[in-house]
């Protein structure tokens, strides 16, 4: 198996076009040729993560959100985010990433997450495209906004998170989620009929903004998406035995989360 080997598979199942305009998913560091023993799934590429790959003798890191979101100014090595490049470029480790075009790939990111709360009639956000970067789907019964609030948290299992009640004061119905920092996508959130939508990272005049437009609105962080690391795991896996795939795929340990909780 080379580098280049599992991109395919990668893109035939998230495929490169279907990415968000500006997004710098794909291959990011190292040699397509490269042959692949070894892949690590991540959900963030940081200094920890890649000292884990290369103690775990990792040839390929796999990860969600790109390593590199903008081009490096120098190479300068006192910036730890230069050393990092030359960490994996010295231990032979490559990098790619799949973003918005997994947010969007069937079965991928945001079916994870609307999978995890267990909703109801499951659909695309926008259900003229074959490709849609959020999901929809119902409660059985309505709920309070607060009672609902507390299921998401348990159910991403993180320690607290924000919400915002409508000024319509609504129930919870019908729900949209979209993995990650997309507040700017409301109007199409209420557009498509949702009461309530599951986004990261809400801005606060947005979110006044999605409150005065009748849109509850739960933000449970961006770190939810840490999913990634055991559900792609688990497709690699799929892939690896349907290919007879001579690879061994292990699961980053490290804990991304930036944010620490009172």
């Amino acid at each position: 198996m080379r580098v280049q080997d599992i991109i395919n598979r990668m893109e035939d199942f998230a495929p490169i076009e279907i990415k968000e305009d500006g997004d710098p998913t794909g291959f990011q560091i190292g040699d397509r040729k490269q042959v692949v023993k070894r892949i690590m799934t991540t959900l963030d590429v940081r200094p920890q993560v890649v000292k884990e790959a290369i103690d775990k003798n990792v040839d390929l890191i796999l990860a969600h959100h790109p390593i590199m979101f903008h081009p490096a100014r120098n190479l300068d090595l006192s910036s730890p985010q230069n050393r990092m490049y030359r960490d994996l470029l010295s231990h032979n480790i490559a990098v790619h990433s799949a973003h918005t075009n997994l947010d969007k790939a069937h079965g991928g990111m945001n079916d994870w997450l609307i999978e995890e709360l267990g909703l109801k009639n499951v659909h695309f956000l926008d259900e003229d495209d074959d490709y849609s970067l959020g999901r929809m789907g119902e409660l059985a019964e309505p709920m309070d906004l607060v009672d609902f609030a507390k299921k998401v948290r348990d159910s991403f299992k993180v320690p607290n998170l924000r919400y915002v009640k409508s000024d319509l004061g609504q129930k919870v119905k019908k729900v949209a989620i979209i993995g990650g920092d997309a507040g700017k996508f409301y109007p199409e959130v209420i557009k498509a009929g949702a009461d309530t939508f599951i986004t990261g990272d809400v801005y606060y005049h947005t979110a006044h903004d999605m409150m005065a437009n009748g849109l509850n609105v739960i933000d449970p962080g961006h770190h939810v998406e840490a999913i990634f690391i055991e559900q792609m795991a688990n497709l690699l896996e799929d892939w690896k035995k349907s290919n007879k795939w001579d690879v061994d795929i292990v699961q980053s340990e490290v804990d991304t989360e930036p944010y620490n909780f009172l």
